[in-house]
């Protein structure tokens, strides 16, 4: 019988591999970046070596760039929740359907992830300006008489974050419900409990870990998207994303861009320990 210091060695060998790549590919980079955004900066130069604390001192004080953080951080979780709820409620659907149109759902929910983000925006454009498909389906079923545009609104950006991440949070959602029993349906049943009761008191519970692990993907994708709110959004919508690549190749402030890449990286460090704390303890269970 191999010990536990051994299983342990095999693990760590394992996962050297990706460990060291993992190191060379992001961690390294993360901490010159982290070293930039301390760097000095004046006009016509990308940086200048040395320390300052006045990229981090503007992140709090400029107006400019607290708006662009509160943007940011309330379209991301907008989209986050809208997201979780539609992947809950078509996971869910899924899981409850018989196997012969499991596939085809499944299907469904691949569709996005095999088409790039840039060629999504081109369909959108077909569907959210005044004379797209939107505008023209609402019309003709009488619902509006004068034509409408989306084009370049919130609503449009939002509707573009939650379809891009959405089956990102339905095959997570979709693997959990996956391991629940379904004779815990069968028995809430026989013992008289309505549909509302059964998913209040046994489905929601069992799924909450998984819920809150689709709020942190959909959070974390959507704090750092980039394309599709400059796309659909108003010109007035600046997010991280935009502001960073502004600020880098527009302003060639790349102490400051390396700060505002630090301000992200941390609050999705700070949503993953989040959902972390908030999961409940997997307690091993012996008979």
């Amino acid at each position: 019988m191999r010990r536990p210091g051994e299983s342990r060695l095999a693990a760590w060998l394992v996962m050297a591999p990706a460990l060291c790549l993992s190191v060379a590919g992001f961690g390294i980079p993360a901490l010159y970046m982290a070293r930039m955004s301390f760097n000095e900066h004046e006009p016509q130069t990308a940086f200048l070596p040395g320390f300052t604390f006045e990229n981090y001192h503007r992140l709090v004080s400029d107006p400019l760039i607290l708006t662009v953080i509160w943007n940011t951080a309330r379209l991301a979780l907008v989209a986050s929740v809208a997201t979780v709820a539609i992947a809950y409620a078509f996971a869910l659907l899924v899981w409850l359907r018989p196997g012969r149109w499991r596939l085809l759902f499944v299907g469904v929910a691949l569709l996005p992830m095999l088409v790039s983000e840039i060629a999504t925006i081109f369909g959108w454009w077909t569907i959210f300006p005044k004379n797209g498909l939107l505008s023209y389906a609402l019309v003709s079923s009488g619902l509006f008489q004068d034509k409408i545009s989306l084009m370049y609104t919130e609503s449009a950006a939002l509707v573009g974050l939650v379809y891009v991440t959405l089956p990102y949070c339905f095959f997570i959602l979709l693997s959990v419900f996956d391991g629940l029993d379904r004779r815990t349906l069968e028995a809430s049943a026989d013992l008289g409990g309505p549909p509302w009761t059964t998913f209040a008191e046994i489905i929601l519970p069992q799924t909450r870990v998984g819920l809150l692990a689709a709020f942190a993907q959909a959070f974390i994708w959507t704090m750092g998207a980039y394309a599709t709110p400059l796309a659909l959004g108003p010109d007035t919508l600046w997010t991280l994303g935009y502001f960073i690549q502004d600020q880098m190749l527009g302003k060639h402030h790349w102490p400051m861009a390396a700060a505002l890449s630090m301000a992200l990286t941390l609050a999705v460090s700070l949503m993953i320990l989040l959902v972390r704390w908030l999961q409940p303890e997997q307690r091993s269970l012996h008979v």
